[in-house]
């Protein structure tokens, strides 16, 4: 505004032309007030009286102060100070404006109270499971429960106790297939820690009548192929067959070892016990003639969350109808009731869910289409910020977690100090890269020739390769593994992306009550994020480790050699890959233009 453009301070001689420049600013704002009261006036014409009213009175009331200004200038030519005190025209509008609506309730936010979850009866109150692997009391002998021929298979493994998952899980199984037609069998969800037994609480189950079925899913390969070798072991002194359908041999010839043609009978079953990934079961329910699971008893999932979480070919759909291909998914129809169609009726397959990080959301246990559900948890009551009681995950009593907090490239020297100073051996060290697995891997193998071998596992490799990797880790042939399936210790190189993740990484330490170690590196601005991790999964902070800073300064001259010897191991892979390529090429150009 033009009035406050005054300047306070002028000197004695300049006294008379500051009251005529005053003058003439007060004429301007006298002519601006007039302006803009006529534009409010015509702009304000098609609104309602009220609001008519109170434009002019602001304006009006403006123009009054603005002449009590011009009154007090002539009394005293520098009351500036006086000036400053007027009330500006858009304070005015903003108090017009808060006084056009009318607030209901009160201006004060209440913070809505939080809707505690309330899980399903069977989720909130499971039958524990204690994961004390080391104070063993189910011996094998004392099982009445267990086939005979069965309990001289564990004998002969060394195995005399039985673990606490089985000692509940076997006992409650075999209960329930003994209640006569109709009853139907309660479905069981186990959630327990890796290597607490869950694979054998449903391979040593009693040969319940003579048309036993069973169905035993898994997510990945290498999975299936571990669970059908245990199979076959303590099936081998029965009647039970059992059939790898995993994707390692040719479709064809999987179709052969499963179903049979006869003249008599037709088509019939080969075997007892099929263990297959998802994606190769619903290739042999749609192309092998012949496959039927109409018969089916059992139906296990193994490691239920990850097949929950990335359902193959919508697998358990195909399963669910080819078991029900009869008059009511034929025609649409329900069958009469009649005694003669009860009788023939069949109750669906029991299902068997196993897992060590078993969801507790319903939404997702839903589709799973369980009956009146069992389930045995080994994960203890966690008590949240927010008084809800929930139960999340477990891991083995045996096994101890740690974390190491360093620089990125320090994490080299500190493994190394692990495996050569600690001299650790059999260790398991996951990475989020096929790449930088493969990279380690050659790193390590540079720098301690004559102390350790190392070997890397990872989706970049075939099958073949896979296999002759685990072999050897087995047989120790290898001391440092990346991302194989038992060990002494488990190194997580570059921290888990959740907490599902870090607890399948750990799990695969501290098996069957042997004692295990693992631990995370993690850089500085990692810890947190880590912490959080943690509390997600209902555990606690783990202790650190601390590397005195001597001990790595002593590893820079051999660390500086074998990046040295990495970088030329890499560089010469690389060429010979793009020789390859290049050979490659020749060849298909030359082959085309035969």
């Amino acid at each position: 505004m033009d009035l406050f453009v005054i300047n306070r301070y002028r000197d004695s001689d300049e006294e008379v032309n500051t009251v005529d420049q005053e003058t003439k600013h007060l004429e301007k704002l006298k002519q601006k007030i007039e302006e803009r009261k006529k534009t409010i006036t015509l702009s304000k014409s098609s609104e309602s009286d009220v609001n008519t009213i109170n434009e002019h009175n602001t304006v009006e009331s403006i123009a009054t102060n603005e002449k009590s200004i011009e009154d007090i200038k002539k009394h005293d030519p520098e009351p500036i100070s006086e000036l400053s005190k007027v009330p500006k025209p858009k304070k005015q509008v903003k108090e017009k404006i808060s006084h056009e609506f009318k607030v209901l309730g009160n201006n004060e936010f209440e913070k809505k109270a939080r809707v505690s979850r309330v899980l399903p009866h069977w989720l909130s109150n499971p039958n524990g499971i204690s994961t004390d692997l080391q104070n063993l009391d189910c011996l094998v002998e004392g099982q009445h429960w267990l086939h005979s021929t069965l309990k001289a298979t564990l004998l002969n493994e060394g195995v005399t106790h039985l673990f606490p998952v089985q000692k509940q899980v076997i006992p409650f199984i075999i209960k329930e297939h003994k209640a006569p037609y109709p009853f139907q069998p309660h479905d069981v969800c186990v959630s327990a820690p890796t290597g607490s037994g869950k694979t054998l609480s449903f391979i040593l189950m009693d040969e319940i009548g003579c048309e036993v079925k069973a169905l035993v899913v898994l997510p990945v390969q290498e999975l299936a192929a571990q669970v059908a070798k245990v199979f076959k072991k303590y099936c081998s002194k029965t009647t039970l067959k059992v059939a790898l359908l995993g994707g390692s041999t040719p479709l064809h010839q999987e179709q052969q070892n499963i179903v049979r043609h006869t003249e008599s009978s037709g088509w019939v079953s080969e075997v007892d016990i099929i263990v297959c990934t998802a994606g190769r079961l619903v290739e042999h329910l749609q192309s092998t003639e012949g496959f039927s699971l109409k018969h089916l008893k059992f139906l296990v999932i193994d490691e239920a969350d990850r097949i929950m979480d990335n359902i193959q070919n919508d697998w358990l759909y195909h399963v669910e109808r080819n078991i029900k291909l009869g008059t009511e998914l034929m025609t649409g129809r329900v069958s009469n009731l009649n005694w003669f169609n009860l009788n023939e009726q069949k109750t669906a397959p029991h299902k068997l869910l196993f897992s060590a990080t078993l969801s507790q959301d319903p939404e997702k246990l839903e589709q799973w289409g369980l009956f009146q559900p069992k389930l045995f948890s080994a994960a203890p009551l966690h008590d949240n910020d927010d008084e809800d009681q929930i139960r999340l995950y477990a891991t083995p009593a045996e096994l101890s977690e740690q974390m190491v907090a360093c620089e990125a490239e320090n994490k080299p020297l500190v493994l190394y100090h692990f495996l050569v100073d600690q001299k650790w051996d059999k260790v398991l060290c996951f990475t989020n890269a096929a790449e930088s697995a493969h990279r380690l891997a050659v790193l390590l193998n540079a720098w301690g020739r004559d102390q350790f071998k190392v070997a890397d596992l990872s989706s970049a490799l075939d099958r073949p390769t896979r296999e002759a990797v685990l072999r050897k880790f087995t047989q120790s042939e290898i001391n440092v593994g990346i991302d194989v399936p038992d060990c002494n210790y488990v190194v997580s190189y570059d921290p888990p992306r959740n907490i599902k993740t870090y607890i399948h990484r750990i799990g695969r330490t501290g098996r069957a009550g042997r004692v295990g170690q693992a631990v995370t590196m993690l850089l500085p601005n990692q810890i947190h994020l880590f912490k959080e991790l943690l509390k997600s999964g209902g555990k606690s902070d783990v202790p650190a480790i601390e590397i005195k800073p001597e001990i790595l300064n002593g590893l820079y001259d051999s660390y500086e050699y074998a990046m040295r010897e990495t970088k030329n191991v890499i560089q010469s892979e690389i060429n010979s890959k793009v020789q390859k390529s290049v050979e490659l090429k020749r060849r298909y150009k030359s082959n085309k233009q035969k």
